[in-house]
């Protein structure tokens, strides 16, 4: 389990399976600033309302896309 906690009190968790490969500190933070920005670019979208749940299809397709979903 990974946490990240931005500087507005926004929090990000990472829950992964030990049966996975083991990846390194580095790959975490990377995978977190990414998240991190999707985010950023999902609620700055002039048309979110804050405190609703984010619909962005381009937001879900960038999460999926950092995990390796995709």
């Amino acid at each position: 389990i990974y946490g990240y906690a931005t500087n507005t009190k926004i929090k990000f968790v990472i829950v992964l399976q030990s049966s996975n490969v083991s990846l390194r500190d580095n790959e975490v933070k990377m995978i977190f600033k990414k998240l991190h920005a999707a985010y950023s670019n999902a609620v700055c979208n002039p048309f979110y309302i804050p405190g609703d749940q984010i619909t962005s299809k381009l937001f879900d397709m960038s999460v999926l896309e950092i995990m390796g979903v995709v």
